[in-house]
């Protein structure tokens, strides 16, 4: 359509539409829809928005035979014996797609044409059957008309009856069923998205699977052309599943998607296999490195990768269907009808369960992995974007999420193979890498529950054990520089890291962080100086008041911690003397909390205030006040640490302040962190000050109504702080320190002990047999599903949907969603431009879930 004049006929054509009241549905005005276009570009752009909403509330009568017209046209073009030809061409079948694509978010869109939609679309309907056109016999005419002579006199006397057959009809399947059939017969058609060898005799329509892989060993061989036709019958399906999207998240558990539904639990068997195993084939076989020529992929576009996009994505829009509850009376009627319906299960979930090939686990792990590590590779190059760097690795992690939740064998798979273990340092790296980005928050969500869904299981706990030997090869965004641990010192320090260096802005996943730990706990071995270190300056964080004080639940947090410290004490004992060591120089944090009372708690909390008031006001010069709100807004946990790890103070200095830092420098700090969410106490600081100094501060204080830095308004009390207080499980920690810690002390004064090297020689000769209480049973702490967490992922599903469209045509783009907020960022003023060497950068999309915040279920 590229003359104006074609352009002018279809806009002329697209104005009627809304205009007219009624457009007979004989009028050949119907077919300039799927005649003109040439492109996807000329339906998207020449039919507004403004175009399709006009007609929805004006015309609806005519956007009604808008879309019949446009179905028999789809499945006239599928049923044609002669497809494709120019009566029945391929650009036909594509621009009846993306008229319907163009269409329905505009109908989703508005809650007044909820009750219209269900009627138009999933109706049955009702049509008149015709009369039989049969020749009647002679004999039984002229015997018919002797009858009616002889009942003549008799009918003029009586009362005069209609005696005409009433019309009979047939019942079709709504419209919506039909559509949907008519989609999925395009994905398998055979000089469409097959190639056209593939004709039968008996129809065009061949389910085959597009690639070889899991069940299939045969390549079909495709073309580029079948590949983008896939790609735009593909955006149809998403498309018409969308409807969540316009579904506000109150609502979503309880409202059934009919289109969903009708698609993952009433499709019939041998289609879902088909279906299920032709997209995840086409996404796992996807290389995106290919040949690995540098700059590749800038001077040759792969228009691939955009079909292995929307594969990824329905699969997952599939994958994630659940039925409501108020749709249980429809699964019953399903049942009574449907036998291949599974009783209104998922299907798609059904046999991707039976997966159990050990070859099928391999193909789908490798196909993910190598997408996975995409990110990795393209970071991690001497010439900077030589490599490719895929935008579909988010699916990817979302697709192997729901693999490893629903095919418990995968898993299994997993940990055997050790995949878990190279899936973990993937994990890890978008963490890091997103930790500060809120457009993708979603992402190190969902990394971090993946992390604690690996660490539920005991064989990854074991096999974190080994040796991490490649760490070389990483991007220096998670290197560890000369680290030679195992992969349990990898994950601890990497924890630590993500915790400490976002300040608080996910304090969400802290239980889902410190849950891994705990999860893992009772399997680790030789934990290194350094992981060692951070385990016992994360206890110190958590156990600061501020910390405790700030909401209600975080003294789980501390729990679990101390938990997973008994497990390694208590399991691993003989096998980790750098832990036991850091403990031990650190018995004064651990009895602190022990007689750490709410009194005292209250008090620091305002003596550090007091101390952070003070030190503001104080009369200073123009280069110290800088400094000072410098280390006011940028602590970093790290530092307080490092010199443990790197610098260890003498044995028998155990548990004195480092003489590097001032008392007062430490408070800020701590301060500070409190503020954000996450308090760092200082190296040895005491809590419990002289009588003196405690009773002028305890004398001036009283519960505040609300903390500074306290959570959704939690106001601690006396009570509160005894319960939980009472309830940590400190002693076998206090036992361990009971026993050792005047041990080392007088082992040290003794034989003048001066490396940490003759202290860990002695603690590995010590026995704990007979000292500690009997090991409590390891109890893991699975990651499980919840209601606002499965909000939380179809909002994360079709956001990332979404965003991904601004790039093609954006099918819902300007429309009113309710699953999610769209926010943009606004370009920057003149004057901001003036002032700022970079670019000006261009508006981005960050998506916020209207549901509220999931936490991770303990």
């Amino acid at each position: 359509m590229g003359a104006t004049d074609s352009k002018l006929a279809f806009r002329k054509g697209v104005f009627r539409l809304f205009e007219e009241r009624h457009i007979p549905p004989s009028d050949d005005y119907w077919s300039l829809f799927w005649t003109i276009p040439e492109t996807a570009d000329d339906v998207f752009s020449l039919i507004g928005a403004s175009d399709v909403r006009r007609a929805r509330d004006n015309a609806r009568e005519n956007l009604e035979t808008l879309i019949d017209k446009t179905i028999d046209r789809m499945e006239a073009i599928t049923n044609a014996p002669n497809f494709p030809s120019a009566q029945y061409s391929i650009n036909h079948l594509l621009n009846c797609c993306r008229i319907m694509t163009r269409i329905m978010p505009y109908i989703y869109e508005s809650p007044e044409c909820s009750e219209w939609e269900d009627s138009f679309f999933w109706t049955p309907r009702l049509v008149e059957k015709k009369a039989p056109e049969n020749s009647e016999d002679e004999t039984i005419k002229g015997t018919f008309d002797e009858q009616q002579q002889q009942h003549q006199h008799q009918q003029q006397q009586e009362p005069v009856i209609d005696t005409k057959p009433q019309p009979q009809y047939d019942t079709l399947p709504p419209r919506g069923e039909v559509f949907l059939s008519l989609v999925i017969r395009c994905l398998f058609l055979a000089g469409f998205t097959l190639p056209i060898s593939m004709t039968t005799k008996d129809s065009r329509v061949v389910y085959a699977i597009w690639e070889a892989g899991v069940g299939s060993s045969k390549e079909i061989g495709t073309y580029k052309d079948n590949e983008m036709n896939r790609t735009e019958v593909l955006r149809l399906l998403t498309v018409l599943l969308s409807k969540s999207m316009y579904i506000s998240s109150s609502q979503l558990l309880s409202k059934e998607d009919l289109w969903l539904r009708f698609v993952a639990a009433k499709t019939e068997r041998k289609i879902v296999l088909v279906v299920l195993c032709s997209l995840m084939n086409t996404a796992c076989k996807y290389d995106p490195i290919g040949w690995g020529v540098p700059y590749n992929h800038v001077l040759i576009a792969n228009p691939r990768e955009k079909l292995v996009t929307m594969c990824l994505r329905v699969l997952l829009i599939l994958l994630d269907y659940r039925s409501p509850r108020i749709s249980h009376w429809m699964r019953h009627i399903d049942q009574q009808q449907t036998k291949n319906s599974l009783n209104g299960r998922n299907v798609f979930r059904h046999y991707l369960s039976k997966l159990h090939r050990s070859q099928d686990f391999e193909f789908l792990m490798d196909g993910m992995y190598r997408i996975l590590l995409n990110p990795l590779q393209a970071s991690n190059t001497y010439l900077p974007g030589s490599t490719k760097r895929v935008e579909c690795n988010i699916e990817v992690m979302m697709l192997c999420w729901r693999v490893m939740e629903i095919n418990l064998k995968f898993r299994t798979y997993l940990m055997e193979t050790e995949r878990a273990l190279d899936l973990m340092v993937v994990l890890i790296y978008y963490t890091m890498e997103n930790r500060s980005n809120v457009a993708q928050v979603g992402l190190v969500r969902m990394c971090t529950f993946i992390l604690q869904t690996l660490s539920s299981d005991r064989t990854f706990g074991v096999k974190l054990n080994k040796q991490f030997v490649s760490q070389s090869y990483l991007p220096a965004l998670i290197r560890i520089p000369a680290s030679h641990g195992t992969y349990g010192d990898f994950l601890i320090i990497s924890i630590f890291s993500l915790i400490a260096t976002t300040r608080g802005t996910l304090s969400t996943l802290y239980p889902a962080l410190v849950l891994t730990i705990s999860n893992v706990s009772p399997y680790l071995k030789n934990l290194s100086v350094t992981s060692s270190s951070k385990l016992v300056g994360l206890f110190s964080s958590i156990s600061a008041p501020g910390f405790l004080l700030a909401d209600e639940s975080n003294y789980r947090l501390l729990s679990y911690l101390i938990e997973a410290f008994n497990n390694i004490i208590q399991y691993q004992f003989t096998d980790n003397p750098n832990f036991v060591y850091a403990i031990v120089r650190n018995h004064a944090k651990f009895e602190r909390l022990r007689d750490l009372s709410f009194t005292n708690a209250l008090a620091e909390i305002e003596r550090l205030r007091q101390l952070k008031e003070s030190k503001i006001q104080t009369d200073q010069g123009p280069e110290e006040n800088k400094s000072v709100v410098e280390t006011n807004n940028g602590p970093d946990v790290n530092k307080s640490q490092e010199s443990l790890a790197e610098n260890p103070s003498s044995p028998r200095n155990t548990g004195s302040n480092s003489e590097g830092n001032s008392e007062e420098s430490q408070a800020i700090q701590n301060t500070k962190l409190f503020a954000q969410g996450l308090s760092e106490s200082p190296e040895g600081q005491d809590f419990s000050r002289t009588p003196q100094r405690q009773g002028s501060i305890s004398s001036t204080i009283s519960t505040p109504s609300v903390l500074p830095g306290a959570k959704h308004g939690f106001v601690p009390t006396e009570e509160w702080w005894s319960r939980w207080h009472s309830q940590l499980p400190l002693q076998p920690i206090l036992l361990l320190l009971e026993h050792l810690v005047p041990q080392v002390e007088a082992k040290c004064a003794a034989e003048s002990l001066t490396t940490d090297a003759q202290v860990l020689e002695f603690l590995r000769q010590i026995t704990l047999v007979g000292i500690l209480p009997h090991p409590q049973p390891i109890f893991i702490r699975k990651f499980q599903w919840g209601e606002a967490l499965f909000i939380w992922f179809r909002s994360m599903l079709w956001g990332q949907a979404y965003v991904s469209s601004l790039s093609e045509y954006g099918a819902w783009n300007g429309t009113q969603v309710k699953l999610f907020q769209i926010k943009q960022q606004v370009a920057p003023t003149h004057q901001q431009r003036q002032s700022s060497e970079n670019p000006t950068p261009s508006p981005r999309i960050s998506l916020a879930s209207n549901s509220q915040q999931p936490s991770t279920s303990q």
